[in-house]
């Protein structure tokens, strides 16, 4: 008897570690709750409206509504502006695309909650699309393929979002990429 007593001893630090995770996480877990879905953010965010007009199109809006995590790079409108223009395109060339703009859209997310630190880090990431991008840091700062990231770790109830400067083009698009002049 005096043996169980000293184990619960030596477990007790770790059961008291354990429970404040626990309701630290559940606490965060209700307060993210709270917070709009990915794509109520797209919709509402200013400088995201072909973005959003993009996930709606596509039928990716539901997606990115629903319980599933994702990580998802935002171009901005003026990113999608020069994409258009790049490629001699109009904003209704581009949303009646059909497989295309699915593709594209796809190219930028990835599976799961990955904040900045993990999406610099992973060096590469393996998108909703099945193609993989390279991250890392450059002289033009942090980077997801050509794009720079210039807004990182936006929660949403269902997963991050970071803001990007330039469309990302899936490998084998038949579109001509359109970076910004840095």
């Amino acid at each position: 008897m005096h043996t169980n007593t000293f184990n619960n001893w030596k477990t007790l630090p770790l059961m008291l570690l354990l429970m404040a995770f626990t309701s630290s996480s559940l606490a965060g877990d209700k307060a993210r709750s709270k917070l709009p879905s990915i794509t109520e953010l797209a919709a509402t965010t200013e400088g995201f409206e072909v973005l959003y007009a993009a996930l709606e199109t596509a039928g990716l809006d539901g997606t990115f509504d629903g319980k599933r995590h994702y990580t998802v790079f935002a171009p901005t409108d003026e990113a999608f502006t020069r994409l258009l223009e790049a490629n001699g395109l109009t904003p209704a060339d581009l949303l009646g695309s059909g497989d295309l703009l699915v593709s594209v859209l796809s190219y930028h997310v990835t599976r799961g909650d990955r904040q900045s630190g993990s999406v610099l880090a992973a060096g590469a990431l393996k998108m909703l699309d099945g193609n993989v991008t390279s991250t890392g840091v450059t002289d033009n700062g942090a980077m997801i393929d050509d794009a720079v990231i210039t807004g990182v770790d936006i929660k949403a109830r269902n997963g991050v979002i970071h803001i990007i400067d330039t469309v990302l083009i899936p490998p084998g698009a038949p579109l001509i990429s359109a970076p910004p002049v840095r």
